[in-house]
């Protein structure tokens, strides 16, 4: 649905930038006056690989939609090179490795959260990190990325009101 969203959202914006700016044109000419063969090439291309995407996105993991990722570089690259005569240099090499590293980083598995020791658990004052203490005193709710996660169950909860009397 949210894909939905914003795609009217996009339609819409690109329709009044198109009227505002080649309105005359196009009243005049019409909406497909100047597509040739290779403009219908590029649309249905687009059309593809964003159906592609949702396809990789829905049924990959991200590991393999990192691979995904890294293979288009390297398959736009070289056709790039073949059909338009694209020469690759060093500054294009380095763009290519940092969103191939991105790429990478992003698709990393979340670091698992440090394990307390027995006594922290116990001792609120103990405890070195904020987030342990917060998840004593939240009687083992831990508060992460701003959404309350139960430890014991894996599930989302309601935020917790914690008051600290002496």
């Amino acid at each position: 649905m949210r894909n939905v969203q914003l795609g009217v959202f996009g339609i819409t914006l690109g329709m009044l930038g198109l009227w505002w700016n080649d309105g005359d044109a196009i009243a005049e000419r019409g909406f497909f006056f100047g597509y040739t063969g290779m403009v219908w090439c590029v649309i249905f291309n687009q059309a593809f690989g964003g159906l592609l995407v949702a396809v990789v996105v829905k049924y990959a993991d991200n590991i393999l939609k990192g691979f995904a990722t890294s293979f288009s570089i390297i398959v736009s690259t070289v056709t790039s090179i073949y059909l338009f005569g694209f020469h690759v240099d060093l500054l294009f090499t380095v763009g290519a490795g940092l969103v191939i590293g991105a790429v990478y980083m992003y698709s990393l598995p979340k670091a698992a959260p440090s394990s307390s020791s027995p006594s922290a658990a116990s001792s609120p004052s103990s405890s070195s990190s904020p987030s342990s203490a917060s998840s004593a005193l939240n009687g083992g709710v831990e508060m992460e990325a701003f959404l309350p996660k139960d430890k014991a169950r894996g599930v989302e909860s309601p935020p917790l009101a914690v008051s600290i009397t002496d």
